[in-house]
């Protein structure tokens, strides 16, 4: 049976570290990648969409996740991984579990997020009931400044 790696990204620098060291790490292993990115519900979005002089926020914000996705695809074929991608709406730690209860990865990648301040956190909240519930481990990539271009954390080296 192929490996899994179940990649979640979105529009961040972070996020592309951590697809770039996910993309290493399966081609090492000979892993399959399923990547998504989930368009959050949210307040926030439906005051802009209601008070903006352009109602396609949406829409926006729905074809930049599949920018990103496709950014990823691209970025597995320079690996020559397997990759199937998705858009997912809702909850993202809710939709990230319901995807792992269906595609039965071996391994879900996300990236840390911004860098840990004094009294802050390194993570989303989402993120935190992610590692909580997960049925598999969970990787969380710290940002690009510690993932080399060829998809290598600062100190850790992959091998096939």
């Amino acid at each position: 049976m192929t490996a899994c790696l179940l990649l979640v990204v979105d529009d961040s620098p972070a996020t592309l570290a951590a697809a770039r060291y996910a993309l290493h790490l399966a081609r090492a292993l000979g892993a399959r990648v399923r990547a998504v990115s989930i368009v959050a519900d949210g307040v926030l979005t439906d005051a802009v969409t209601s008070v903006s002089a352009h109602p396609d926020v949406g829409a926006r914000r729905d074809l930049a996740a599949h920018s990103v996705l496709a950014h990823v695809e691209r970025l597995a074929g320079l690996e020559e991984v397997e990759i199937e991608t998705g858009l997912l709406f809702g909850d993202i730690a809710e939709r990230v579990l319901d995807e792992s209860r269906r595609v039965h990865p071996d391994l879900i990648v996300l990236a840390r997020g911004g860098a840990p301040r004094p009294g802050g956190r390194a993570l989303a909240p989402w993120a935190g009931r992610l590692l909580e519930f997960a049925e598999q481990p969970v990787l969380v990539v710290p940002g690009e400044r510690a993932v080399s271009s060829r998809g290598q954390i600062e100190g850790w080296v992959v091998e096939a």
